[in-house]
């Protein structure tokens, strides 16, 4: 099957479909991301690099490197003049309640949270075709209900209105995605708003001192890998052909390529709430 769609948990065969749930507890998130979706394409992969990888993802080890990739974006972030249009009054104008407001700001903070574990776990899956590395995991994070209690929702792109699949076509192009990301498609029930956020992440992907501090993102990414034990992927399914090999990599680099601005964006966007500053310098 190809690696082009995200696959949804009724989509999978009932053997693979306990991999999304433990993707979500591994890495405490309320959403399963994108590449694990589109990676379940191939069945033997995602299954096989999942349980190479799963303890790591569970680990002390993986959390604490995640979380100084977090603060390293914050100190990125901070003191910029990095912002997205107020969003208050933005989502105000479009009827959305003080309630509804603070809702959306806390889809905000999920990317912010999620997405540097992304950019480290992209680097791990680039190391499993590329050989492995020697490391060692000790324990495991503590997972908190987060993840158990809280399902966001985010719609498959077959969902999309004309509006929003217009939206979707400039993002893919802009980016050179094969999948839109999941901060977009949560925001997607909403098609001006999205519009909204679409149009300053792009202005922000635009500015010559972002570019750099994406680069400075991806560079400290791989300095965290280290440590982390990944092994020889290509070893373990030696029996993928060469071509679903390729597949595999232009999936992965694709998004590892593209995560770190995206980790970055994520913080700009929940600073634009009024009520961020405060947790951005906290950390």
């Amino acid at each position: 099957m190809s690696l082009q769609r995200a696959l949804e948990v009724n989509e999978l065969a009932p053997d693979l479909r306990p991999i999304y749930d433990e993707v979500r507890s591994a890495f405490d998130m309320p959403y399963v991301p994108t590449i694990f979706k589109a990676a379940a394409g191939n069945s033997t992969y995602i299954r096989e690099m999942w349980d190479d990888l799963y303890e790591v993802a569970c680990s002390k080890e993986f959390h604490a490197s995640a979380e100084t990739l977090n603060q390293f974006i914050n100190a990125q972030v901070i003191g910029t003049r990095w912002r997205f249009s107020n969003q208050e009054r933005l989502l105000t104008a479009q009827k959305f309640s003080p309630a509804d407001v603070r809702v959306m700001a806390g889809v905000a903070s999920t990317f912010q949270r999620a997405l540097p574990r992304m950019a480290l776990f992209t680097r791990l899956m680039q190391r499993g075709y590329s050989g492995g590395q020697r490391g060692r995991v000790s324990a495991r994070h503590g997972s908190s209900p987060f993840a158990r209690m809280i399902t966001l929702h985010i719609p498959s792109e077959s969902e999309a209105s004309l509006r929003t699949w217009l939206i979707y076509s400039e993002i893919k192009r802009n980016t050179a995605s094969k999948q839109v990301p999941s901060m977009f498609r949560a925001i997607s029930p909403f098609p001006g708003y999205l519009a909204s956020v679409w149009v300053d992440t792009k202005r922000l992907f635009a500015d010559r001192e972002f570019l750099q501090a994406r680069d400075e993102l991806s560079r400290r990414t791989l300095t965290l890998l280290h440590g982390l034990p990944v092994s020889d992927h290509r070893a373990l399914m030696d029996d993928l052909h060469p071509e679903q090999w390729r597949e595999i990599e232009q999936l992965v680099d694709g998004f590892a390529r593209l995560v770190p601005q995206f980790a970055i964006a994520a913080a700009v966007w929940r600073r634009s709430f009024a009520s961020a500053q405060s947790q951005l310098m906290a950390g």
